[in-house]
């Protein structure tokens, strides 16, 4: 019965550190954006469309910033082309949210891209 209960909780602590991935394994940095910090990152389907959003915060002396999201199906293959990237203009010591809507209810899940111009 121990020998059990060891195997049951091993398995179920293996199952629950597999199942999200983190903020850091969701986003993809170019360029230099170490000083760019991601605090949140959520989603949720809403209308059977994924919509994502991301809090990040500036700490660099440059305002601008871009992003773009990548989409992904259940198959881990991206659902559309490619997203051109966007400007956001983020002060010093700021922080804003950006949302992104999936372009097709095949989209499961995504990776949020980001790119700092100096």
């Amino acid at each position: 019965m121990k020998n059990y209960l060891a195997i049951l909780f091993t398995a179920l602590a293996l199952l629950a550190c597999s199942s999200t991935p983190s903020m850091k394994d969701m986003t993809v940095r170019m360029g230099n954006t170490d000083s760019i910090q991601i605090t949140d990152m959520r989603s949720l389907v809403r209308n059977g469309v994924l919509t994502a959003q991301v809090t990040i915060q500036n700490d660099s002396k440059s305002n601008l910033v871009s992003y773009r999201f990548k989409w992904i199906g259940k198959n881990g293959m991206t659902v559309t082309d490619e997203e051109s990237w966007k400007p956001v203009t983020v002060g010093k010591g700021q922080s804003t949210i950006i949302t992104g809507i999936a372009p097709t209810p095949d989209a499961t899940d995504f990776r949020f891209e980001l790119n700092q111009y100096k």
